[in-house]
């Protein structure tokens, strides 16, 4: 509206009239001033002339006129000295011409001035007749009410003004108007829904937003208004901006500038140039926003921040945890199966067939490490069905089947464990020695689980246990030796505790007794060897031996309950694969503790090895049913009113091996003895 009203305003008829009678009013001023001089000089014997100096320049001057022309003072002096002049009258001439010169002077001094005072009463009639077209058009922005607005409607009013030539006499190529237009670099008004940003690439440029700019072709830099660009940080203006965490601390800089942002909810704007290679002159006003920043990351970032930042717990003050697996239900499991459909339907790969999404579906929920329980770590689920459709294209297959899904699970184990293939081999080499056969006492295999960035596997370990007279205790050579972890040495001491719960009732617990894992040369940690430590204490006490066709794990309280582990699946199957090796007998098998039962998610050729009788697992939940199984014996409860154990019971063994302990001890301290 401005670019076509200014014009017609200032080319209308009212416009053009009194324009005119300004311009007449101070020509005719002039006209007078110089009428006057005019006269003067004609009365004092000269004239007023135009003499040129240049190639389309001139210049006013006064002449005396000799017989009714006007003659230059150097005719002057040729009629002089021809002497038809007197140099009296030449020298009059001179003093008059001075006179009259400075008079001229003056009007031509006047004139300009009267030019530069029609120009401004000019001026002064456009901006009087411009005002109200201006303030018409800009006043329709009041109507929102806002203070920045009506400050900007002012500015813009008082710029058209003061400059009007710039924004009625414009060129094709050049508006000067653009600078009057919007930069809307956000625009949520539409929306029925609060925006929710997610933003993948964190950065300065992304999150504040920028300031652009172009080279010209004088290889200068410019940039103006219309290139400043929002970041996703007001895009989710009166919504949701979501992030990674780590993301963002891996920028330098970063974290502290969003810092700042949420701490005085405004975003400033500024140019990506961190180094001030390319000065942009724009300083854009912050702006303030209404944003809901939600971080993800994993707990122990969370934990780090709160702790090393103070304004963390102010500003992030909701946390909340979301578990990496859902409840195994038919409604769940039917909500996985669809987001295996949607991989498959947007990677274009080969159809599963219901058994293959059955067999990623088990893998799932063997990744939950509960019965219970299914994955959602979809991005894992998502490349066993990228590599299954890989073998079904090898095979031939139009349809991605059970078979092709244990094969990519039985590759993807094949490249990540030469760790555990070559300690398999050292225990089938007997270089690391484990007995899967027969009976020791003293002696039992415990299981461990070794664990990598994508792979764990369990294998047996031999513990052994040797006892003496004595007044140490139980004696940890893992802790003695620097390799024992905290967990490990409380198992061991819990241990202590359970012995002297049990028997140590009426006598003193006198014993020496070293617990070892053999051919173990590196940190050990975890309370899941605690009840075969106890178990091999027990034989060596009792002097009953253990069977070695069975592998232990559990960890114990010192009321001997066994308690649940973590990686029984690793860890049965780590047994099940030496024994496998070895060949298979039909008694070998696994004592877990009762409580993981329902974490049993196990390998399908374990399971059709427990099936035909080959291979056994043992659920136990106290310290008790695991020695029955493990001696044959019967460990034997205390009678209440005599205190005492059935005779050959392992419980009456171990109590009478401490009693003699006590009085061989009692009797060694005696003097004389």
């Amino acid at each position: 509206l401005l670019r076509s009203n200014l014009p017609a305003v200032l080319r209308s008829e009212r416009t053009a009239s009194e324009k005119r009678q300004i311009l007449e009013r101070l020509r005719e001023q002039g006209k007078d001033l110089m009428a006057a001089v005019e006269k003067e000089a004609a009365e004092a014997g000269f004239a007023v002339v135009q003499i040129p100096t240049g190639p389309g320049t001139i210049r006013p001057d006064v002449l005396p006129t000799v017989e009714g022309e006007a003659v230059s003072f150097e005719k002057l002096e040729e009629m002089l000295q021809a002497g038809e002049i007197a140099e009296e009258k030449v020298r009059e001439y001179r003093e008059t011409h001075d006179s009259l010169f400075n008079k001229l002077a003056e009007v031509f001094r006047k004139s300009k001035r009267l030019e530069i005072e029609a120009q401004s009463e000019v001026e002064k009639l456009f901006r009087r007749l411009v005002r109200p077209t201006v303030e018409g058009i800009l006043s329709r922005l009041e109507e929102f009410h806002q203070k920045k607005v009506t400050t900007w409607v002012e500015q813009v009013q008082g710029t058209i003004l003061q400059d009007l030539k710039t924004y009625v006499d414009t060129e094709e190529d050049d508006d000067p108007f653009i600078f009057f237009t919007a930069n809307l670099v956000v625009d949520n008004s539409g929306k029925k829904r609060k925006p929710i940003i997610v933003e993948q690439f964190p950065e300065d440029a992304s999150l504040f937003g920028s300031i652009e700019r172009i080279l010209t072709e004088n290889n200068r830099y410019y940039t103006d208004f219309r290139m400043i660009r929002a970041g996703s940080m007001l895009r989710a203006h009166g919504g949701y901006l979501i992030m990674d965490a780590l993301d963002v601390i891996r920028q330098p800089g970063l974290w502290q500038k969003l810092t700042q942002v949420l701490r005085n909810q405004t975003v400033k704007i500024s140019s990506s140039d961190p180094y001030r290679l390319f000065p942009v002159e724009l300083n854009p006003e912050p702006v303030e926003m209404d944003v809901k920043v939600i971080m993800l990351g994993p707990p122990w970032l969370y934990d780090i921040l709160a702790q090393t930042d103070p304004e963390f717990s102010l500003l992030y003050r909701i946390r909340a945890d979301f578990d990496h697996r859902m409840p195994l239900t038919p409604d769940n499991l039917t909500d996985f199966a669809h987001v295996i459909a949607s991989i498959v339907h947007t990677e274009g790969i080969a159809p599963l067939s219901r058994g293959a999404v059955a067999a990623v579906a088990e893998q799932a929920v063997r990744t939950a490490r509960r019965r219970d329980k299914i994955s959602t770590e979809f991005s894992r689920a998502a490349d066993y069905v990228r590599q299954a459709a890989y073998w079904a294209r090898q095979a031939g297959s139009k349809v991605v089947e059970a078979e092709h899904v244990d094969r990519a699970i039985d590759e993807k184990r094949h490249r990540i464990c030469l760790a555990e293939d070559y300690m398999k081999e050292s225990i089938l080499k007997e270089v690391v020695m484990i007995e899967t056969e027969g009976s020791a006492v003293g002696q039992a295999n415990g299981l461990a689980v070794y664990s990598g960035i994508t792979y764990s596997f369990g294998l047996p370990a031999r513990l052994t246990c040797q006892v003496s007279v004595g007044r140490e205790g139980l004696i940890n050579i893992e802790r003695e030796a620097e390799l024992s972890g905290p967990t490990h040495t409380k198992g061991v001491l819990i241990i202590h505790g359970f012995l002297r719960g049990r028997y140590a009732q009426d006598y003193p617990l006198s014993l020496s007794a070293s617990l070892c894992f053999e051919q173990s040369y590196g940190g050990i940690d975890g309370d899941s060897a605690s009840s075969t430590e106890l178990y091999a204490l027990l034989s060596s006490l009792s002097d009953l031996p253990l069977r070695q066709d069975l592998a232990i794990t559990g960890s114990v309280n010192q009321h001997g309950v066994v308690q649940a582990i973590g990686g029984v699946n690793e860890k049965v199957e780590g047994f099940f694969s030496i024994c496998r090796e070895r060949g298979l007998t039909g008694t070998q098998g696994v004592l877990i503790p009762m409580s993981n039962v329902e974490h049993l998610q196990l390998d399908h050729e374990v399971i059709e090895a427990v099936e035909r009788g080959e291979f056994h697992i043992y659920p136990v939940g106290t310290i008790d049913q695991g020695i029955e199984l493990l001696t044959g014996v019967e460990p034997g409860l205390r009678d209440e009113k005599t205190g005492a154990y059935p005779d050959g019971s392992i419980n009456a063994l171990v109590d009478a091996r401490l009693r003699a302990m006590a009085e061989t001890l009692r009797e060694f301290g005696r003097p004389g003895t």
